[in-house]
């Protein structure tokens, strides 16, 4: 229990301090590529820093199995350079009490990264991306729990819900005068972005009067507003970054009206089986600390687990294009890649065991 616990920290911190020299240099790029928009509209280093906070959450999810092989390796790699590995080994601990404590690190690793890509990445990155293009555009927008709120001109405009391809649902544009006195309220069920326009469907109006209301319906009306169509694409939450539940909700809507879900559908269980391959990635590590590996240094392991990084990542998308252009079943294709790294982990481990 005692040396579970000692192994299980030294890989989360191995993995920890991997996840920032990576998330570091990444966000440093980010930082030097937005200097080039400062000035337009009233983007300044205020709204950079605004904007690489918020990435950082995402940025944590795209780097986590990489980190998590990179950091294994060099968190068992350094227990093996002292000996502690062997002492583990001379005092009863076998390869597969080694492996359950790095198996629970892995399940502890794979949980955190679920619950920050469902429930944080989505709101942070559309959080980014709305900030920034809104101050560029000199769009006010803001993203609430209850949809999304936009200031156009004299009009106020409230979007229940976005979808991607530029669909809206439950749309409520008020209408101000110069005094900021509410003249006319529409209320439409969805809406359509098309081109430079927005076709507003199953439309009422309410028009207020001194002394009352008059109140339309109509089958469509166009907005004649001049809402920029970077803002909304940047309000949109791509497929890759919504929640596993708004993902499969999206995915049963584009089934229910006969459109293609195919990206989606792999989208989703590519989500669900992240975490077997955060799993996995913490299980390839453990055959290059073993054996030979305890004479290693850091720069060798270093070098290991990037060139094994890099082939997890080459071979995954090649796997996955492969199985698109064959029409493989998405749920086959998603989680093909990381079987064959499990099997893969199997083998070398199972070597490794009788060497």
């Amino acid at each position: 229990m005692i040396l579970g616990r000692y192994i299980l920290g030294r890989i989360i911190q191995g993995v920890v301090l991997t996840l920032l020299v990576l998330v570091s240099i990444s966000l440093f790029f980010i930082f030097i590529g937005e200097l080039d928009d400062i000035g337009r509209g009233y983007y300044n280093m205020v709204h950079i820093g605004e904007y690489i906070v918020l990435r950082i959450p995402g940025k944590v999810v795209e780097f986590m199995p990489l980190a998590v092989l990179i950091g294994t390796i060099l968190s068992l790699g350094g227990l093996a350079s002292n000996s502690e590995i062997i002492a583990m080994q001379a005092s009863g601990v076998s390869v597969a009490g080694l492996l359950r404590s790095v198996i629970l690190s892995a399940i502890l690793l794979a949980f955190l990264t679920f619950l920050v890509a469902d429930f944080v990445v989505p709101v942070s990155e559309t959080s980014a991306r709305a900030s920034r293009t809104s101050a560029i555009t000199n769009t006010p927008a803001i993203i609430g729990k209850k949809g999304i709120w936009i200031k156009d001109a004299n009009q106020v405009i409230h979007i229940n819900l976005l979808r991607p391809g530029g669909r809206a649902e439950g749309i409520e544009i008020y209408g101000l005068d110069e005094d900021g006195k509410l003249v006319q309220t529409l209320i439409a069920k969805t809406a359509i972005l098309t081109e430079d326009q927005w076709r507003l469907e199953t439309v009422r109006s309410l028009i207020y009067r001194q002394d009352s209301v008059q109140n339309e319906s109509f089958d469509e009306l166009i907005y004649t507003g001049k809402i920029s169509n970077k803002l909304l694409d940047a309000l949109l939450i791509e497929p890759r970054r919504m929640s596993s539940v708004d993902l499969y909700d999206y995915k049963t809507f584009l089934v229910k009206n006969n459109l293609d879900n195919s990206v989606e559908s792999l989208t989703f269980w590519q989500k669900v089986f992240a975490p077997l391959t955060v799993i996995v990635m913490c299980l390839l590590a453990v055959p290059f600390v073993l054996g030979s590996q305890r004479q290693g240094n850091t720069g060798q392991r270093l070098i290991i687990g990037i060139l094994l990084g890099l082939t997890y990542f080459v071979t995954s998308r090649l796997i996955t294009q492969f199985g698109i252009q064959i029409n493989l079943l998405p749920v086959i294709n998603a989680i093909a890649p990381t079987v064959l790294f499990f099997i893969l982990s199997i083998y070398l481990l199972y070597r490794k065991a009788n060497s």
